[in-house]
């Protein structure tokens, strides 16, 4: 009895331990420099956070394509990005959330979705990657 007790109590743990979307560890830039990608990578930006580490895409469809007539749309998806860490090298959550009309009218968080989450996270990698290579040592140099 005890055991089985133990068990669950194990497994309740560490399936509310999961985090969702998709993290890449260890980005070899800067938190401007990483800002500048995401924002190339995801298009216009909707939200920044004060200290510009967390970054909240535009509303898009589940095809990926703006939403145009948000009055008529029945879910929205959006992008959540966020630069982890207090110094180099930083980590990026990267996380897809689906929102549904709810009866009133307003929005309503209903689900993540990890599949575009890690599709986005391939696409920011490799733009970080390609970044980092096309980048000058002059322009990482600091006289003072």
């Amino acid at each position: 009895m005890k055991t089985n007790l133990l068990i669950s109590f194990i497994f309740l743990i560490l399936v509310g331990c999961q985090t969702t979307g998709v993290r890449l560890r260890e980005t070899p830039l800067g938190v401007s420099e990483t800002r500048k990608v995401i924002m190339s990578v995801i298009g216009q930006v909707r939200e920044v956070s004060e200290n510009g580490r967390e970054l909240y895409s535009m509303y898009y469809d589940r095809k990926g394509a703006p939403i145009k007539a948000m009055d008529m749309a029945k879910e929205r998806y959006y992008s959540h990005l966020i630069v982890l860490g207090d110094r180099r090298p930083y980590d990026i959550s990267v996380d897809v959330l689906v929102e549904a009309r709810d009866q009133d009218g307003g929005w309503e968080l209903v689900d993540h979705d990890d599949q575009k989450a890690a599709v986005l996270a391939d696409k920011l990698k490799k733009a970080l990657n390609q970044s980092r290579d096309s980048r000058n040592v002059i322009d990482d140099f600091r006289s003072f």
